[in-house]
C-alpha cells in the first residue's frame, strides 16, 4: 500500500501541487478563484475542438499514412520541397501551437526531418486568417513585408534548428 501511495505522488506530483495552490487561492480570495476558474473553463472549452482535431488528426497520421509517404514528402528524402511543405502547412494551422505538439511529434517519429518540423512552428507566426484584418490597421506593405520575412526567416531557422540540434553532443 506505502509503494501504490508513494507511485501515485510520483505520478501526479505536478497534479498535486497545482491542487494545493488552487485550495490555497480558495482560502485567499474565493471570488478571484471563481473568476480564475471560470476563465480556465471558457479557455479549455474554446481549445476543446481544436484538441479533439488534432487528436484526430494524430491518429489518421499514426494509423493510415505510410512512414514511407511522411519520409517522401517531409523526411530525409524530401529536400527543399519538404521544408516548404512544413512552411506552408505552418501558415495555416490555426490555434494555439502547444495543441499541434503531439502531432508534430508523431510525424518526427515516422522520419519528418527537424528542421521540417521547426520551420513549421516559425511560420505559425503568419496568421492567415488574420491578414485582412491586419492590413485594415497597419496596412498592405507593412504586412506583406513583415509576413514575407517571417516566412523567410522560419525556414532559415528550421535549417539552424536541424543543424544544432544534430551537431551538439549532449
Amino acid at each position: 500500500m506505502k509503494e501504490k501511495i508513494k507511485s501515485f505522488f510520483s505520478e501526479y506530483y505536478l497534479e498535486i501541487i497545482f491542487l494545493l495552490i488552487a485550495i490555497i487561492l480558495v482560502i485567499i480570495n474565493k471570488n478571484k478563484t471563481y473568476i480564475g476558474f471560470k476563465y480556465a473553463l471558457n479557455t479549455y472549452k474554446n481549445l476543446f475542438f481544436v484538441i479533439v482535431g488534432v487528436a484526430l488528426l494524430s491518429v489518421l497520421i499514426s494509423e493510415l499514412i505510410n512512414e514511407n509517404i511522411i519520409r517522401k514528402y517531409i523526411g530525409k528524402e524530401s529536400g527543399i520541397k519538404g521544408v516548404l511543405i512544413g512552411a506552408i502547412f505552418g501558415t495555416v494551422m490555426v490555434g494555439p501551437a502547444y495543441v499541434y505538439y503531439p502531432f508534430l511529434k508523431e510525424l518526427m517519429n515516422k522520419g519528418a526531418k527537424i528542421n521540417v518540423i521547426a520551420t513549421t512552428i516559425g511560420a505559425w507566426a503568419i496568421k492567415l486568417q488574420w491578414l485582412p484584418f491586419a492590413i485594415t490597421i497597419l496596412g498592405a506593405k507593412f504586412i506583406i513585408t513583415l509576413n514575407i520575412f517571417i516566412f523567410i526567416f522560419a525556414i532559415i531557422s528550421g535549417f539552424l534548428v536541424e543543424y544544432f540540434v544534430e551537431n551538439i553532443k549532449r
